[in-house]
């Protein structure tokens, strides 16, 4: 019983030193202490005017490429509703806009010479479709996004491709791609212009997660082209 009371006791202790705390900061310390107000998405004048109203200061201490407009403050520090003495310099970083590239256009080029520069310039290759055209084996038709524009660094981007007249009837060999991490498995399937089908997750003592055991076709099998090759992959 006593043990019982105790506890309480201490509970009680806690929230009164808790709420004396706040009463105190509150009203003995408001003229010294302040709560910092968000300025993310501010600009530096903007965010100037506000925090001087809390009788802060503004630093800048660079700029990044973000999602924000240029301008705008993209990173504060201290974050808000900390709590900081009168006058301190809250740090920011400005934004530089996003990271645009300016990539040449693809059109007419090969599908590997395109993949490389793409992904050097830090771009995501997400589909490549194939049509029959009477054209070089494997030429860019298309991109999407179209790059006659800026684009984003890490955006991502399909490709439109030829298929030869006979490409339909093309045997292709299914390539070895067991013991490769699933998007290693991707990329040389797509390579071999395979497309990936399922990813289906089989339990395995000793081998790490995402690491291919088995594929649907074996490999060194004649297939078509795009044909979808189903991977067993380690959980």
């Amino acid at each position: 019983m006593n043990f019982r009371k105790n506890i309480l006791l201490y509970l009680g202790l806690l929230v009164l030193i808790f709420f004396s705390y706040k009463v105190f900061t509150r009203y003995y310390f408001h003229d010294f202490l302040h709560e910092v107000p968000t300025v993310i998405g501010l600009s530096e004048k903007e965010a100037k005017k506000l925090l001087s109203k809390n009788d802060l200061e503004i630093k800048v201490m660079g700029e990044q490429y973000s999602h924000l407009p240029e301008g705008q403050i993209v990173v504060q520090n201290p974050k808000e509703n900390s709590v900081v003495k009168s006058g301190r310099r809250i740090q920011v970083w400005l934004s530089r806009g996003q990271n645009l590239l300016e990539i040449p256009s693809l059109i007419g080029t090969n599908l590997l010479t395109a993949q490389s520069l793409v992904q050097q310039q830090g771009l995501i290759i997400d589909k490549v479709t194939y049509i029959p055209k009477d054209l070089p084996y494997n030429e860019i038709l298309a991109t999407d996004p179209d790059l006659s524009k800026p684009i984003a660094k890490g955006s991502k981007i399909s490709f439109l491709v030829s298929g030869s007249a006979s490409s339909s009837d093309l045997n292709l060999k299914v390539p070895d791609v067991i013991g490769y991490p699933v998007e290693d498995a991707k990329f040389i399937l797509e390579s071999e212009q395979l497309l990936l089908g399922n990813i289906i997750k089989k339990p395995s003592e000793g081998t790490e997660g995402g690491i291919v055991l088995e594929t649907s076709i074996p490999a060194g099998r004649s297939v078509n082209l795009s044909t979808k090759i189903d991977l067993i992959v380690s959980e």
